[in-house]
């Protein structure tokens, strides 16, 4: 019986794409992750400037107003840092299944038929795709997080800016 190499090399094709696909999206969505990490770093920065400038007006709370800004200053910068927090955590270092080199390689290539050698390589393309794919899910899940603490620190970001330039206004 011959041996239909041909489809065996289709196999470890479509293998070898579905792991450049899933590290293609792996990659995708670390510099979505990047992109948030700067700006959400460029708002607290821009924040902690107009807190400082307006702290003496603001500090220490004695009327209402002034203790609604405190607040929403507060709710602010805690949103901004759960924010960063689920961002770095998306962003941190992963061990990632990678394809063997060396003489486990060379040795699959020289003791085995063509055929045998693309069928192990379209299982160790496979199993890494796998492993990216859960990978992949676990920053997901915190990049998404991070992005919800994003829009929440927006719209505190507006109340808390609205209220500091009221209670500017009206003390000024």
């Amino acid at each position: 019986m011959t041996i239909d190499h041909e489809k065996y090399k289709a196999l470890y094709e479509y293998q070898k794409d579905q792991f450049e696909s899933e590290s293609s999206r792996f990659n995708r969505l670390e510099d979505k992750a990047v992109k948030y990490l700067s700006s959400i770093t460029v708002a607290v920065s821009a924040y902690v400037l107009l807190v400082r400038w307006s702290a003496d007006k603001i500090m220490p709370p004695s009327g209402l107003l002034d203790w609604l800004v405190f607040i929403s200053i507060a709710c602010t910068i805690l949103s901004m840092a759960s924010a960063w927090s689920f961002i770095f955590r998306s962003l941190k270092l992963q061990k990632l299944m990678k394809m063997p080199v060396g003489d486990e390689i060379s040795e699959l290539f020289h003791a085995n038929e063509r055929a045998t050698v693309y069928l192990s390589l379209s299982k160790r393309y496979s199993e890494a795709a796998e492993e990216k794919a859960m990978q992949y899910n676990l920053k997901l899940e915190n990049v998404r997080k991070g992005y919800s603490d994003i829009v929440l620190s927006g719209w505190c970001f507006l109340i808390s800016i609205s209220l500091i330039f009221s209670n500017v206004w009206l003390e000024g």
